[in-house]
């Protein structure tokens, strides 16, 4: 997941870094480093991308749209 990715599976989800913070275990100030894109280990960045991927967020790796994130159709997240 890239910086960039982050910020947009947030902002799809409706989230806040208070949110984001909550549901990955990660503190808010750490996630704050990786959007201002500072170093962060790889196990913060695991777990951010799990916490998204829980709430139904698809990265898109591959195609014209790779970089991208798909949000939730439907569930708990959708608004």
């Amino acid at each position: 997941m890239t910086v960039v990715q982050c910020r947009m599976a947030r902002a799809a989800l409706g989230w806040s870094l208070d949110d984001l913070a909550r549901e990955s275990g990660v503190p808010r100030r750490t996630i704050a480093r990786f959007e201002a894109d500072e170093n962060v280990r790889p196990e913060v960045i695991s777990k951010l991308t799990d916490a998204f991927r829980e709430a139904g967020i698809v990265f898109l790796a591959r195609g014209v749209n790779t970089g991208g994130v798909v949000p939730p159709s439907g569930g708990r997240w959708a608004r």
